[in-house]
């Protein structure tokens, strides 16, 4: 269940957006190169939290950040009302989500433990970005690339911006494992496109 204040931006094609979550959770919790389970997940530009709060229960830990402090109370609500505990959304802009303080909890069998993102182990960790048309900055993908993710789950609105990061995505040691276009808006040259890339290596 998802609670949205009106004005704030949601993907507005109700038939499609089930299908796209479930292929971005999907993706990101799919097993590593050496099988190994997917623990955290880091999801940047998370809006009102779809793919964080949809991905919740295939991680030990799921991160979201968004710069518009509405979307981000939107998220924790939605977080509430689903009764989320495992999630954890920091309003700030993604190039702070590899620098940022914030320790997040972490709930284990033998008791609660503190992390922060950077310390997220790499190996096992999917980083989902979902960016506005302009996609990701420059800073945002050096911050990424030094991180090393297992993974990167990259939906975008603009194929040609997504086009320019994976060049940069690829240069940095990655390699496009899936690319699937999805059709949100029929009848108009708008699509939304879902590329995964892996670390080589792994």
């Amino acid at each position: 269940t998802f609670r949205l204040k009106a004005g704030n931006f949601f993907q507005n094609n109700p038939y499609m957006l089930p299908v796209m979550d479930d292929l971005v959770v999907d993706a990101a919790r799919k097993s590593n190169g050496r099988g190994e389970a997917m623990t955290h997940l880091i999801d940047c530009y998370c809006g009102s939290g779809l793919f964080c709060l949809g991905s919740s229960t295939h991680f030990d830990v799921c991160v979201g950040i968004e710069v518009n402090d509405l979307a981000v109370q939107e998220a924790k609500g939605n977080a509430d009302l689903n009764g989320i505990t495992n999630c954890k959304f920091v309003s700030a802009s993604a190039e702070a989500i590899f620098e940022s303080e914030d320790a997040i909890v972490v709930q284990r069998e033998e008791g609660e433990t503190t992390i922060l993102v950077r310390d997220f182990p790499r190996d096992n960790t999917a980083v989902v970005v979902d960016p506005p048309r302009k996609g990701c900055s420059e800073e945002f993908l050096e911050q990424l690339y030094a991180f090393g993710p297992s993974r990167v789950v990259y939906m975008s609105c603009d194929p040609a911006t997504q086009a320019r990061d994976a060049k940069g995505l690829v240069g940095a040691g990655y390699e496009i494992t899936s690319i699937q276009p999805l059709d949100l808006f029929p009848q108009t040259r708008h699509i939304e496109c879902l590329t995964i890339f892996e670390r080589k290596g792994m």
